[in-house]
């Protein structure tokens, strides 16, 4: 399963408006904002701890054998290991492939370029269970 927004739309959609009383009250979700950490084109995997890219995100350039080498203090372990909710491919020109298991091991998932998942809640994995919180390793594939 693959979902893809196009930016346009997503963009357009950031800003939420609501009327309360008298006045007018705009306001723009902290998401947008931390989605904005992850810049288009910038060649990264990026990866938020909380769901709709709430917080700082992880960045990855390359591929690598244990998230669990890069820390995080917010998250359980200490370290990005099993500690994503949001995800965003803004790679150059691969594809991510993100695995559940260090050492590119157990299911994997491939997400395509320019691509990103809000909640990784709503994205099953073939060996059971969904992605949030569930990914150790990724890797990118160009073919």
């Amino acid at each position: 399963m693959r979902f893809t927004v196009p930016r346009r739309f997503a963009a357009a959609a950031a800003g939420v408006v609501m009327t309360a009383g008298a006045g007018i009250f705009v306001t723009a979700p902290t998401a947008q904002a931390a989605y904005a950490d992850c810049p288009q084109e910038s060649g990264y995997l990026c990866f938020w701890k909380d769901a709709n890219y709430a917080g700082s995100p992880g960045k990855l350039s390359g591929s690598n054998t244990r998230w669990s080498a890069f820390a995080h203090s917010s998250c359980q372990t200490g370290t990005w290991d099993n500690c994503a909710s949001s995800i965003a491919n803004e790679g150059l020109s691969c594809e991510a492939v993100v695995y559940e298991n260090p050492n590119y091991g157990g299911s994997s998932w491939v997400i395509n370029r320019d691509t990103s998942a809000a909640n990784l809640v709503n994205w099953s994995k073939p060996s059971g269970g969904n992605w949030n919180d569930a990914i150790s390793s990724n890797s990118w594939w160009c073919g």
